[in-house]
């Protein structure tokens, strides 16, 4: 789950269950020879799988192990901005978004000192390449070209074959628009470079322009995970995305996120926007935070009379808004408000007088008089959960009744399960609501029981084309590991919800069809054609071909008994025939680091949010995905070409010796992972200059010389430890912590110190001139340096503790360490949080020199005009001193010698960097942006 994202997992446990379920399940199928050697690899995988499922059962989506809403490495970041603080007033985030106005509004440089340009490495065509580990009973089955998430997806009603626009807001890369959304392959454009946050989920269409020009977006992410990031306002369009105004309503809309908008039909100056929490911030080392922006206006439905000129709090899931209209009123105990706010806004398809708003734990209200007054219409699942997500859609019927359909659901179980409801009149007296889903099998309803299992508050959506009132489409995660469906994300009906049939992958082939990645956001149709559709995803957009398969024969080689079999026969009578990526040309993968080969230059790994791991040789434009699940850090060995790492979530490693490929990724986890304190994203090196070890931060640091093998040889590692094949018979890892390995001794313990206790290792660097010195700093501003890093054995390796020596270094969250390789040490520091919440110890880049002979070490701000603009990484251009500080607002540079912030260079749109990675000896900077991709800057 986003994730990622967010609030979100999205790991390769969750394929691990569907593999082992597979291998029980297809015994005695005869597919022919590729696919039996796929049955083969999966019956090998099932053998000791189990023992390995165990230790990641607890991230695996639809099994209650998601984090839960407003968790993830977003709202890990978020509280990592806030510290010591646990929230983040208003105003500290429109001064950081002031002072980087003023730097990115300094002209560049002319002459000798000019930059050079940014330059996107992609991927553009990012591939998720065929192999057997990914089938139809697991995860997006067959080749894949994918984005990043993407949360929303509008259509031009006058979409014709050769002429048809499509719009989609992609998580945190923006809005993209195709004119050619029926191409064989669409052409994209970015159209959001100048916005101030290029995160979202709200895209609309003006009914009143019959054109289909005038559009309106809204910032922010609204979903309630911890992935969802807070925006900065709406924007218009009125010639079809080419330009925009905006931020519109930013009083209002500032800090919070907008998940919907509607305009009145014949009346264009009226529009209605409901709004929800978010969270702001995204970093390379990114689990939960409750986030209320202070200074914010109160969540819910708000409604503008004058175009988006002035904005008024109409309604926040209760009769009476002058009780929700602060946030106090709305979190008090036993307040009749939503606790997360406004996630639908609708208008009666008939009478645009009639208003519909669905809220978080609150259910479904309806206003007839344009908002003034409210009543609910349907109570919420569990009014105690406020979580729970209702989403809704409206639709005429042949005698002008007003049908709804409502999906609705938090984080599952035997009673709050997520179901379908719908009623057919519901635009005046008490609507009556059948509940349209069931638990059992053996019953129709079960195609739309618990479709977004565990996480709808993140992907949760309900669809009905207009008129066409009996179809729906119901969207949500993925069922893992049930065998007598495809998984359920997508589901359709042509009865009114009655029954419904699996949309999720289509009828291409029996092991390898082409399927939607996970977890479901958004769907539309074609305005001519309400069975071909478009449909938004965390792996991006995917276009169905609008024509049908029944491939319910294969059912019979699933090994299923009544009514499982029954069940699957009818879920299979009638799928897509044809599934379609449409992401080529979209660049929106969320990356969070990229690390770069010792040996080539151009080639380059990269983690990203819910698409796990990416691999290029140096192509611009293709990347492979070498692994899937989550993608945190990755990186190489300084001796062996051959060799990869990377993590998915958490201390999570795994290893590979194969170049990347697919197949030969070994867990190498067990000592470290879930054992102590550890960021969503944990730092881990590989050593600079010793082959074989590695570091990582957790509650201590860890070390490992044999690249997590032991004593183990390759081939015994591989039997024991390979991701898909390993029986899992042995610790798989030989991680030890440094120094102490008790308790007392993580970085964090009261050991070293009664000040800035707590917490985990947020940064680890070693030395490039020595095999000894290592740096390291926790999430609460302790900062260590170690000269025996690589002492024998692990216990004796000491750290001393630098922050308590110096009286200005801020106690705030570190977020990168570069050390000077003329001096193993000195480095440079960046820190996370503002300058105003640490007013005694302000700044954000520290030049900090560590004297060896005293013990001490000086912290020198080298922040000069910067402003406070919280810093998400750290590099040094080692062959001229320059400084590069990545922000949530692009790339900023203070060259050697002055105290001049300037941003680095020219071409790289408004967007939030994680992490830097600096090849000064190939003159080359590499930034992971979180929803851009990838980009690179030639240095002079």
């Amino acid at each position: 789950m986003d994730t990622s994202s967010p609030g979100k997992f999205r790991v390769f446990a969750a394929l691990l269950v569907c593999a082992i379920a597979t291998a029980v399940t297809l015994v005695g199928t005869d597919q022919g020879p590729a696919n039996r050697r796929a049955l083969e690899t999966n019956r090998k995988m099932a053998a000791g799988l189990s023992k390995h499922l165990d230790k990641l059962r607890q991230s695996i989506p639809g099994l209650g192990g998601e984090l839960g809403a407003g968790g993830g490495a977003e709202a890990e970041e978020f509280m990592a901005q806030a510290y010591p603080d646990t929230d983040i007033p208003l105003e500290r985030l429109q001064a950081a978004r002031d002072a980087a106005g003023r730097i990115n509004g300094k002209k560049f440089p002319t002459g000798k000192g000019r930059p050079g340009t940014w330059v996107t490495i992609g991927p553009s065509n990012a591939l998720y390449p065929a192999t057997e580990f990914r089938n139809s009973f697991g995860y997006v089955p067959n080749d894949y070209v994918a984005g990043g998430r993407a949360t929303a997806v509008a259509i031009d009603p006058n979409c014709r074959a050769g002429n048809c626009r499509l719009w989609m807001f992609a998580a945190g890369g923006g809005v993209w628009r195709t004119k050619n959304a029926l191409a064989g392959q669409p052409n994209w454009q970015f159209l959001s470079g100048a916005f101030g946050m290029n995160s979202g989920s709200a895209i609309t269409l003006d009914p009143n322009d019959p054109t289909g020009n005038t559009l309106y977006v809204g910032t922010g992410e609204a979903n309630a995970s911890g992935d969802s990031a807070a925006g900065v306002g709406m924007y218009k369009s009125t010639d079809g995305g080419d330009t925009w105004t905006g931020p519109i309503g930013a009083s209002v809309f500032a800090g919070r996120a907008i998940g919907s908008i509607a305009v009145a039909p014949g009346n264009p100056s009226t529009i209605y926007a409901g709004t929800t929490r978010g969270v702001a911030g995204i970093g390379a080392v990114s689990g939960g935070a409750v986030s209320l922006i202070p200074g914010a206006a109160p969540w819910g439905l708000y409604k503008s009379i004058d175009g988006g000129t002035t904005w008024t709090l109409m309604h926040n899931g209760s009769t009476n808004v002058a009780s929700c209209d602060t946030v106090t009123e709305a979190l008090a105990g036993g307040s009749p408000c939503s606790l997360r706010g406004v996630r639908r806004v609708a208008l009666d398809p008939g009478n645009p007088g009639i208003v519909y708003a669905g809220s978080y734990g609150r259910g479904i209200w309806r206003s007839n008089d344009s908002g003034t007054t409210w009543s609910q219409i349907k109570v919420s699942l569990n009014s105690a959960d406020a979580n729970m997500r209702p989403e809704f859609a409206v639709t005429t019927l042949p005698g002008s009744q007003t049908r709804m359909y409502i999906h609705e659901g938090s984080t599952g179980g035997a009673v709050f399960y997520s179901r379908l409801y719908r009623s057919d009149n519901v635009a005046t007296g008490a609507p009556v609501f059948q509940d349209l889903s069931s638990p059992n099998p053996a019953n129709p309803g079960y195609a739309t029981y618990n479709v977004c299992t565990g996480q709808c508050w993140y992907d949760n959506f309900v669809y009905t084309p207009a008129g066409h009132p009996d179809i729906v489409y119901v969207g949500g995660s993925y069922s893992y590991g049930e065998q007598f469906s495809n998984k359920r994300g997508v589901v359709l009906s042509t009865d009114a919800g009655v029954t419904a049939t699996d949309m999720t992958m289509d009828g291409t082939d029996f092991l390898h069809p082409n399927g939607l990645h996970p977890d479901q956001h958004a769907l539309v149709t074609h305005p001519d054609n309400p069975f071909q559709f478009f449909e938004a995803n965390d792996g991006g957009l995917m276009r169905s071909s609008g024509e049908f398969s029944n491939v319910s024969s294969w059912c019979g080689d699933r090994n299923l008994v009544e009514p499982q079999l029954g069940r699957c026969q009818q879920l299979l009578s009638r799928v897509p025939s044809k599934l379609e990526s449409m992401n080529k040309g979209l660049t929106t993968l969320q990356f969070q680091s990229i690390s770069v080969s010792p040996f080539n230059v151009n080639v380059l790994q990269g983690g990203t949010q819910d698409n796990g791991t990416w691999q290029t040789p140096g192509n611009p434009v293709k990347w492979e995905n070498t692994m899937i699940g989550d993608g945190g850090q990755s990186g190489f060995d300084v001796a062996l070409p051959s060799f990869r790492f990377h993590t998915f979530f958490n201390a999570t490693p795994d290893v590979n010796f194969s170049s990347g490929d697919i197949a030969d990724w070994n867990w190498i986890s067990d000592p470290i992972y879930g054992t102590e304190p550890q960021s969503f994203y944990v730092p881990i090196i590989s050593d600079p200059v010793v082959s074989r070890s590695m570091y990582v931060g957790t509650g201590h640091v860890w070390r490992t010389k044999t690249w997590g093998m032991g004593t183990m040889t390759l081939a015994e590692l591989r039997q024991h430890c390979n991701e898909w094949t390993g029986d899992f018979a042995v610790t798989c890892g030989d991680w030890l912590p440094l120094g102490n390995p008790t308790t007392a001794g993580r970085l964090g313990a009261t050991a070293y110190g009664p000040d800035r206790a707590g917490g985990f290792v947020a940064a680890v660097e070693r030395a490039s001139q020595d095999a000894s010195t290592l740096w390291a700093a926790t999430q609460t501003g302790r900062v260590f340096i170690s000269k025996n890093a690589n002492a024998e054995p692990a216990a004796n390796v000491t750290f001393t503790r630098l922050d308590s020596t110096a009286v200005n270094d801020p106690n705030r969250f570190v977020s990168g360490i570069h050390i000077d390789p003329a001096n193993a040490n000195h480095a440079w520091i960046s820190y996370q949080g503002f300058s105003a919440t640490t007013p005694l110890t302000p700044g954000h880049v520290f030049s900090v020199t560590y004297n060896p002979v005293t013990g001490n070490a000086t912290w020198i701000d080298v922040s000069h005009d910067l402003g406070d603009i919280p810093i998400n990484d750290i590099v040094s251009d080692d062959a001229n001193g320059d400084l590069y500080a990545a922000t949530d607002f692009g790339v900023f540079r203070l060259v050697s010698g002055t105290t001049d912030w300037v941003a680095a260079a020219p071409g790289m749109p408004n967007v939030e960097v994680a992490s830097l990675t600096m090849r000064a000896d190939a003159r080359k900077l590499f930034a992971a942006t979180h929803g851009l991709g990838a980009w690179l800057l030639n240095l002079p």
